[in-house]
C-alpha cells in the first residue's frame, strides 16, 4: 500500500514540473515586453572616431578663411571708385548742373575745393564726410573723416558721377596730426586685415547713402497739377 502511495505522489510530482516547464517555454523570451529593451535604445558607435576617454567625438566645421569686402578698382587708375550713369531725360543740362551745385554745399560744407567747368558742364570737388565706426545698430563712434575726389559730367537729360582718390584720415590728437590712409592701402594690406576691412565696410556704406543723396538731389521735381486737390 505505501509503495502504491509513493510511486503516485512520484507520479503527482513530474507532471507539476512537466506543467511548469510547458508554461514557461510558451512565454518564452521569459522577460515583460511592456519594459523596454535598453540594448535597442544604445548609441551605435562602431562607425563614429573616439575620443581618449571612449566618448564620440564631436565634428567641427573647419574655420573659413576671413572674406574681405570687395570693392571695384578702376582699371585705368588702379584706384577704388565709386561711378554710375544716370538717365534723366526730362533734365535739361543747365538745372541738373544748379542742383549739382546746390546739393554740393549743402551736403559736403564749406570747405569743398571746387573746380567748375561750365563750358563742359563738369564739376570737379575735393570734399570729406565724417567718418563713424558702428559699434552697432543704434551705437557709432568718430573716428575722423573720408576725403574724396567727387567728379560729375552732365549732359542732356543724363549725368555721370564718380568718387575716386579717397582717404580716411584719422582723429587727430591734441598734439599731433591724425594719420593718412588711402583706401588702397586698408584694401590690399596684410596686417590688421580685420580691422582695416571694417573701416572700408563702415566707409562703403556711408559713401553708398551719399550716392542716393545725391541721386534724390538732383532729380526733378514732382509738380502738382493745380486741378488735382
Amino acid at each position: 500500500m505505501r509503495n502504491i502511495v509513493r510511486l503516485g505522489f512520484m507520479l503527482l510530482f513530474g507532471l507539476s514540473v512537466f506543467i511548469a516547464s510547458a508554461q514557461v517555454e510558451e512565454g518564452t523570451p521569459a522577460f515583460d515586453f511592456a519594459e523596454p529593451d535598453s540594448s535597442a535604445m544604445e548609441v551605435d558607435t562602431s562607425a563614429q572616431e573616439l575620443d581618449e576617454n571612449g566618448n564620440p567625438k564631436v565634428s567641427k566645421e573647419l574655420a573659413k578663411p576671413y572674406q574681405r569686402i570687395v570693392l571695384v578698382i578702376d582699371s585705368a587708375t588702379n584706384l577704388i571708385t565709386y561711378n554710375g550713369v544716370v538717365e534723366q531725360e526730362e533734365s535739361g543740362s543747365d538745372s541738373l548742373y544748379i542742383r549739382a551745385k546746390r546739393w554740393v554745399a549743402i551736403n559736403l560744407g564749406k570747405d569743398v575745393k571746387l573746380d567748375s567747368d561750365k563750358r563742359n558742364q563738369k564739376l570737379t570737388y575735393t570734399g570729406s564726410i565724417p567718418a563713424y565706426s558702428y559699434l552697432n545698430k543704434y551705437t557709432k563712434r568718430p573716428i575722423g573723416r573720408f576725403e574724396f575726389k567727387f567728379t560729375i559730367l552732365i549732359k542732356e537729360g543724363r549725368y555721370r558721377y564718380q568718387i575716386s582718390n579717397v582717404v580716411h584720415e584719422s582723429v587727430k590728437p591734441a598734439d599731433g596730426k591724425g594719420t593718412r590712409n588711402y583706401f588702397e592701402y586698408y584694401y590690399t594690406s596684410t596686417a590688421k586685415i580685420r580691422e582695416h576691412d571694417a573701416i572700408l565696410r563702415n566707409a562703403d556704406r556711408d559713401i553708398i547713402r551719399l550716392i542716393e543723396s545725391f541721386k534724390a538731389g538732383l532729380r526733378e521735381p514732382v509738380i502738382v497739377d493745380e486741378d488735382d486737390w
